[in-house]
């Protein structure tokens, strides 16, 4: 299903995403969280590309996968980094080939040790040129990416959210988040946004908090926000790892619980490869009412 057309009837929406295996162990994990995780009813799940686009083959061959072997609508995310413009064309021919509706474009991160994003010659320079090359293909949904606290790489906040409405203005039917731990963020950014366009979704996207120690890794180097209510709650628990993942689920789970109260249109689990975290936050919303039942159900 083109997720234009399921936004267009669905105001709230579930969804997941994946990152391509390195290994063949991985990848048969992947496939039991998969196989796990459709029995909760997203409504759609996103596959990563690595950094330079270093696992594209292993991205299509694992949305090609989800879309023909599994009942979960599919989107395959894609950059700019490392492709001509007609590379993309002959990958988004293959991809709606195999049945594929739903494009998450991305500038995309240089590869490590580069210095930053220089564009490929010939390829797209910015997020929003990529989106304009798949959009006038035509056969694709797209999905941008948004940034609450501003793009790394952004003068600041305000500057990178208006690159945001550019996103829109180019065929996107909604925005993800990177992973949300300051809800007032977030709402500032939907609030702003639908100020200048009423139409604009943008999804918050959700990590599940269950080791703090990586979690503060990861935001070092996205430049996410964490509160000092986080810190205060799991700073204590770092070497007692049973104790501050539980805490740390109920903090992610309070978390969603508030953005949905505040009008977010559904949430994006970055679910890491693994089913608990996400099955349990998912779980615990929809017995508290927060996040509809599936539609199956």
């Amino acid at each position: 299903m083109r997720l234009d057309h399921l936004f267009a009837r669905q105001p709230q929406t579930l969804s997941f995403e994946f990152f391509p295996p390195k290994t063949d162990r991985a990848w048969h994990t992947l496939e039991d969280t998969i196989d796990q995780l459709s029995g909760l009813g997203p409504d759609f799940v996103s596959v990563t590309y690595g950094a330079g686009g270093s696992t594209r083959a292993r991205t299509r061959e694992i949305i090609e996968h989800i879309q023909a072997q599994t009942p979960l609508t599919a989107m395959a995310h894609l950059t700019c980094v490392g492709a001509t413009k007609d590379e993309i064309r002959a990958l988004l021919d293959e991809y709606a080939g195999a049945g594929i509706a739903n494009i998450l474009a991305l500038r995309g991160d240089p590869p490590r040790g580069s210095g930053g994003f220089t564009p490929t010659p010939g390829g797209c320079r910015y997020a929003s040129e990529l989106m304009e090359l798949v959009a006038a293909d035509g056969r694709f949904a797209l999905v941008g990416a948004a940034y609450p606290e501003g793009h790394p790489e952004a003068a600041d906040r305000f500057s990178d959210w208006k690159h945001l409405l550019h996103k829109f203005d180019a065929g996107a039917c909604a925005a993800i988040t990177q992973c949300v731990f300051v809800e007032d963020e977030y709402l500032e950014l939907q609030r702003w946004a639908s100020a200048q366009r009423p139409d604009a979704r943008i999804i918050p996207g959700i990590l599940p908090v269950t080791d703090f120690a990586a979690v503060k890794r990861f935001c070092s180097f996205c430049g996410a926000k964490i509160p000092d209510s986080m810190s205060a709650l799991l700073e204590p628990l770092l070497d007692q790892p049973v104790a501050m993942r539980a805490a740390g689920i109920q903090f992610t789970i309070a978390l969603c619980r508030r953005l949905l109260e505040a009008g977010a249109p559904g949430i994006h689990i970055y679910a890491l490869n693994r089913s608990t975290a996400t099955a349990e936050i998912v779980t615990s919303l929809r017995d508290s009412g927060h996040l509809s039942q599936p539609c199956s159900s």
